[in-house]
């Protein structure tokens, strides 16, 4: 398999986690794109210009996390959508996920308005990112020793995500329960081997 990655996108690291965890990171092969640049092979594969973008070993090809997610369920299992306690694993994910949509809005808006933060849509994001990481400091997910699953999936992402982007402030200040659960997620060779850089 081949997966058109960036380095720094929370959409890309949601489908690695799940390589990775899945083990099947010796049978994708990752290429590093810039989305930014329209590189033609990319837009091929994607006229969405978005990573990431998976193609099988069967050829096909399509982008969008969830459905790469949903796909590497059907090769390897357990799922990420695990069936015990499900309905509260999405409760858990959503906010987590709706966070990291605001936080790459932020990024993406950044690039169009200098003033983007401070506007209407900025500021909501960032209330969007706030309410998301207070919602999971009271509604921790599993860690990931206890089952990797969407939901840690999403909030790993996130918290590392903000802390990688928006280096002007203390994220987790006041949400004790979320900071040590992330404390309890170093050294997982998935998280570790993901982490957002430049």
């Amino acid at each position: 398999m081949h997966l058109y990655i960036n380095t720094t996108s929370p959409f890309v690291r949601l489908v690695r986690l799940a390589i990775e965890e899945k083990g099947l990171a010796d049978r994708v092969e990752l290429e590093i794109v810039d989305p930014w640049a329209d590189p033609e092979t990319f837009l091929k594969a994607n006229p969405a210009g978005r990573v990431p973008v998976l193609t099988t070993d069967d050829g096909h090809v399509f982008a969008e996390a969830h459905l790469i997610l949903r796909y590497l369920d059907e090769i390897v299992q357990p799922s990420v959508y695990p069936s015990d306690d499900f309905a509260r694993t999405l409760e858990i994910a959503a906010p987590a996920l709706g966070a990291m949509e605001a936080s790459t809005a932020i990024i993406i808006g950044r690039k169009s308005s200098a003033a983007f933060d401070t506007d209407m849509v900025g500021s909501k994001r960032f209330r969007s990112i706030e309410s998301g990481l207070a919602w999971l400091d009271a509604n921790l997910p599993r860690d990931f020793a206890d089952r990797p699953d969407i939901a840690n999936f999403a909030a790993v992402t996130l918290i590392d995500y903000v802390v990688f982007r928006f280096t002007d402030r203390d994220w987790l200040a006041g949400l004790p329960n979320l900071r040590a659960w992330r404390e309890r997620q170093m050294g997982r060779p998935s998280v570790e081997a993901t982490m957002p850089h430049i």
